[in-house]
Order: C-alpha cells, then structure tokens, then sequence
C-alpha cells in the first residue's frame, strides 16, 4: 500500500471534572486530589503534524462518532515510481510492447488532476433531530484540474429546485462541465498516442451521429451546466415493466430530466427521426413517439426550449412540473433537510421517506417474481431502514477543496452516502468518454508496436535476401534463438507467421479486430 494513513480518533473530549466538597459534621480525612484532564484534543507537536491537517479539520466536526484523517500528498508521485519500475522491466523483457506500457505517468496524473488531492478527511455526529449529520472534505489546494475540473464552478443556490412540484420523492441536480473532461482526456490520448490519435479521436466524435444530423463532438462541448431529475410516485397505481418471464412491478412513476446545453445539439436529429411525432407547446418543441409503448401510464415526451433538454414520463408531468404553482423549494420538509446542508453549492441529492419505504415494498408487489428475484428483493429490504426524515446530501465546490456535506441516517461508518451526489449521469457520461478513448490510445500503442516488429521482420529478411541470393524467405527462417530476430511478442493477437515475405513487396498484418498495418520496403 502506498497511502499513509493518519486517522485521528474521536470522542476523547468533555469527560466530567469529579471535584468539590461537602459539609462534614466531623473532619474527613484528605482525598488526593483527581487529576484534570484537558478540556480539548491534544494535537501532536507542530513539527511532527501533517501540515493539511488544519485546512481539513476546519471542514469537518470533531468529537462525534467518527473522525478520520488522511494525508496522501507525495502517494501519487510513490505510485509513478511503483510504475515506471515495473513497465520497465516489463519493456526489457518484452520490447514489442514497451511503446505502449512506457508513458510518461506523472504528465499523465497531473493532465487527470489526480494529483490535485493532497488530504481527505470524514466526519459523523448524531444529530438532534435524528439520523447523522456527514461531512467529507478533499483538500485541493491549488484548485481542480483534469477530471475534477469536470464538476463545475463556484457554488450557486439550488434554484432549480422550483421546477419540482412540492410532492416529489426523489430531487437531485448536479453540475458538470463535459468539455473540460473531453480536454483532459485528449491530452491524455496525445500524450499516450501523439497528436495525431487525439485528432483522430476528435474526428471521429464530430463525425458519430452524421447521419442522423448531430455530432457527438458537439453534444460534448454543448454538455455544460447542471443536469436535474425530478421524481414523484403514485401509490395507487403501478407499472409493470415486461422482462423476459414474469413482468416487474413498481410503483407509479412520474419522472422529468432536465439537461442544460444539449437541446441544440439533438434539434435536428429529433426532428428527422421517423418514429417521434413533433408539436408546439408554448415556448417547448414537443417529440412524442407514434407507436405506443408496452409499458402502461409511460407515453414519454421529449422536449426542447432554446438549449435545455428535457424528458419526461408524460406531456402531463412535464407541463406539471414547468407551470407548478407550488414548488419543492416550499416544502416544509425540503426546507429543513436544504438548512442541514446548506443551500448553495454544486450537487444535491433529495430523498423522501415514501421513496425509502416503496423501495421496501417492492417484494410485496413482485409476489409472482422469479425465486432469485424475491430473494434479491428480501435482502434489500433488510438493507433498507424505515426512515422518519428525508435523506438529502450536498456538494460544495470550494476554493481549496471539494465539501460533500449530508443527512442520513447513517453514519459514514455504515455507507458513505456521498456517493450518491455524483449522481449515475456524471460517472456515465465521464466513463462513455474515457473508455473509448483509452482505447484509442491502447490501439495507436499497438499498432506503434506491431508496425515496429514489421520493421525489424522486414530488415531480417532484406539480410537474408542478400545472404542467400534469393527473394523470398519464410518466418521460421527469421525468427527463433539461433535466427536473426530471437523472438517476436504479439501484442494484440496478431500471428506473424501468416505474413508473405518477397523482396520488394509490403509486409501486411491483420488484428483479430480487423484492423490491418503494413509496412512498406
């Protein structure tokens, strides 16, 4: 492990002072006196501290049921050694791949930002009101860049919130800025395949989506700013979603998704699809499927006003929730759990106890389910707790750090409920955009690798062209411990053995995947 960790245990303060006397009718023979104990925690000497102790500890509450500290700043920079220790070795013994495993890692972390982080620290205290009150602080002092960049600015009030009707169940919005994620993850793919995957990379997102009329490269640069989900369900009716034996029920869902930025870039490609039926709502362009669904109450709407995006279960709850009189930000119990977390910042998360408590219930509406199914349904009604309060969670970009600050009824020694402000949107959009990219880095790594060992066949063989007076010659005459090449490692499946060697001609190779190099004399 290269993470030294310092945890700092709460819950040694305040111990009662047991002093004072009484009046005796005789003398009482002397007590020794108790020894006083401090009144505060007692840090280590200032020489021997952590020196992000202080900038951490003052986001978090000291003296509840946890406390922890943890100082990673230098781990990065440990982890890079571990790395280039490692692929070097790997590179000596195995040259043909060395192209790929041998990168300029800390360039690497420092263009990801994953270096930015140089302490983290959580907190839980038992609230009065019931539940836990957390708090999990990273120290960036020199501010987000790479991937952190991708979680928004300064903090702003939770105005969007108006757009849910008081009733809702489950709220959240989070802000996240795509094009910077898309900028660091380029620099990655230049930096691992040059400059001219990364323009690959980028030609071909602008040219995904040509024929439907939009680009995946504009989706990206158009995704910045605050996505919104808003959740309501209705008891007295249910929804079985078709599975392949047995339908699953839930409960009656109405659900709106507003997206800020993406509008413009989907306009066109909306308007030309031939199963979406398109009318005008006021200020909104309406898209509506022709055919209808197999689901019961779900006739969705797609729709866009200037560059929002929304999507909603039906017209009905979308004009809801865009002509609401009544908004959650009045909700009494909104209210209270928004004054627990603060009401600006970056990401909130909002959950009712009807929400919890239909999650338990789901077992009882899926009577006819699958054994497997009921099993999985059981246990997650055990997990889940009956809940009195609403859960709600908050994240706050802050000049030197990132604050995620929420009530629940755990502890952060049970679950750490932050998690669930980065909400499955953000992780999905980030992971859709470095996966593929990353791949096109290992592929230009390969096919730097592959196009090298055809250089060395091909030079082999001109050799034993001009030894033995002939023009042509097999693999096996070039390749082995005794021949002119000792060995040639594959590095993505490719069989060097096929190849076709004649003075004059190319070497030509193709991947399992179908890609095809060749090297020219």
């Amino acid at each position: 492990m290269f993470m030294k960790t310092r945890f700092l245990l709460g819950g040694v303060v305040a111990l009662a002072i047991m002093a004072g006397c009484q009046k005796q009718e005789a003398p009482a023979p002397v007590k020794p006196a108790v020894p006083q104990r401090p009144s505060a925690v007692q840090l280590v000497p200032e020489k021997e501290r952590s020196r992000h102790f202080e900038a951490v500890n003052r986001n978090l509450e000291l003296g509840g049921t946890l406390y922890g500290y943890v100082d990673i700043d230098g781990d990065p920079q440990k982890l890079i050694g571990f790395l280039r220790t490692i692929t070097g070795r790997i590179a000596d013994e195995q040259p043909a791949i060395a192209p790929f495993i041998k990168q300029d890692y800390e360039k690497i972390f420092a263009t990801l930002g994953l270096n930015d982080i140089k302490a983290a620290g959580i907190s839980s205290v038992p609230a009065a009101s019931g539940g836990f009150r957390n708090r999990a602080f990273f120290y960036m002092p020199q501010g987000r860049h790479g991937l952190f960049a991708g979680l928004g600015g300064a903090p702003a009030p939770f105005s969007s919130v108006k757009l849910a009707p008081a009733d809702v169940d489950l709220y959240g919005e989070g802000e996240i800025d795509l094009p910077a994620i898309y900028a660091a993850v380029r620099a990655v793919v230049a930096q691992g395949g040059g400059e001219a995957t990364a323009t690959m990379l980028e030609n071909n997102l602008k040219n995904a989506g040509k024929e439907a009329d939009f680009s995946m490269f504009a989706l990206i640069q158009s995704l910045k700013g605050r996505c919104v989900t808003v959740l309501r369900l209705d008891p007295e009716r249910t929804m079985k979603i078709p599975t392949c034996k047995t339908p699953f029920v839930i409960p009656g869902v109405s659900l709106l998704m507003r997206i800020d930025g993406l509008g413009g870039a989907l306009q066109g490609a909306l308007a030309k699809l031939p199963t979406l039926a398109k009318a005008r709502e006021g200020n909104l362009d309406c898209y509506t499927f022709k055919a209808k669904l197999p689901v019961e109450g779900l006739s969705p709407v797609i729709a866009i006003e200037g560059t929002t995006l929304y999507v909603a279960t039906t017209r009905e709850f979308l004009l809801e929730c865009l002509n609401r009189k009544a908004g959650l930000d009045q909700n009494p119990d909104f209210q209270r759990a928004l004054g627990e977390v603060g009401r600006e910042g970056n990401a909130l998360a909002y959950c009712s106890p009807k929400f919890m408590a239909s999650l338990r219930q789901l077992g009882d509406l899926n009577q006819d389910a699958a054994p497997e199914v009921r099993r999985f349904l059981a246990t997650m009604k055990d997990f889940m707790p009956v809940v009195a309060k609403p859960v709600v969670s908050a994240r706050i970009n802050l000049p030197d750090g990132i604050l995620i600050r929420s009530s629940s009824y755990r502890s952060f020694k049970q679950e750490l409920v932050m998690v669930a402000v980065y909400n499955p949107v953000t992780i999905g959009l980030m992971a859709s955009m470095a996966i593929p990219a990353f791949q096109k880095v290992r592929q230009a790594s390969q096919e730097k690798a592959i196009l090298n060992n055809l250089r060395q066949l091909a030079a082999a063989a001109d050799q034993y062209y001009l030894e033995n007076g002939v023009d042509t010659v097999t693999y096996d005459k070039l390749v082995g411990p005794d021949r002119y090449i000792r060995r040639i490692m594959p590095v993505a499946g490719e069989s060097y053995r096929s190849l076709r060697f004649k003075q004059g001609q190319p070497l030509i190779i193709r991947t399992p995947d179908g890609r095809i190099i060749r090297h020219d004399p």
